[in-house]
């Protein structure tokens, strides 16, 4: 910033602060969402579906368990040190500071060679070797995903960002509700799941006809005990 900067526009520096903690915040909200979406997602699922998925009497027509049977295969991925997803998840995160249409949108417009695309891809697959080689490609975008230095410009982009980073931090809000993201922690213990297994238990019993009814129930006295 020129000393003519400074005079003619005192409150840039906050300004320029406040854009860059936004950007921080798009960021990060946009990586715990696709860290949902494509990782903890689909294991939870999967882990939800092991636990309780031999209780549903209808496993070949049910919508849910269709998705889970597409989930599953997820399971067998070839699973990451953690020191590893930690370095992927930090690379991933760095590719998409510098390449993302909301967060830098010239750059995602420069980016003629597709490399978000490709960097979506291999963050999917858990591929950090990929991640690391897209990153070293992507440093040329850095310059273009740089804030703008122009007060009104930087105003504008200012508020651009904190209209994107609160609409993520509502998708993800809405997001911890509904399933699987709802159950990340109670999947964690066993008390919790021995409990939900005997409730379902007792709701699909009493769900059945009179005439098997006695029969589940008493299938789910047996399970407790």
């Amino acid at each position: 910033m020129t000393t003519a900067q400074r005079l003619i526009h005192p409150a840039r520096a906050a300004l320029l602060q406040a854009a860059q903690a936004e950007r921080r915040g798009l960021t990060r909200a946009l990586a715990i969402e696709a860290d949902w979406r494509f990782h903890d997602g689909p294991e939870w699922a999967a882990q939800y579906w092991a636990a309780f998925g031999d209780l549903r009497r209808d496993a070949e027509t049910a919508h849910d368990m269709q998705v889970a049977a597409s989930a599953a295969p997820r399971r067998d991925w070839t699973a990451l040190a953690p020191v590893e997803s930690d370095q992927a998840r930090a690379i991933f995160r760095a590719l998409l500071a510098a390449l993302h249409p909301d967060v830098a949108p010239k750059a995602a417009a420069e980016d003629t060679a597709g490399l978000w695309s490709l960097a979506v891809l291999a963050y999917r697959a858990g591929d950090a070797a990929r991640l690391r080689e897209l990153l070293t490609r992507a440093r040329d975008n850095a310059a273009s995903a740089r804030l703008p230095n122009e007060i009104v410009a930087l105003r504008q982009e200012h508020d651009r960002l904190r209209a994107l980073r609160e609409q993520a931090d509502r998708r993800l809000a809405e997001l911890s509700q509904q399933f699987p993201f709802c159950l990340r922690n109670q999947l964690a213990d066993p008390a919790w799941v021995r409990r939900q297994r005997l409730g379902l238990r007792q709701v699909i019993a009493m769900a059945q006809p009179p005439r098997s009814r006695a029969r589940g129930e008493a299938d789910a006295r047996k399970q407790v005990s």
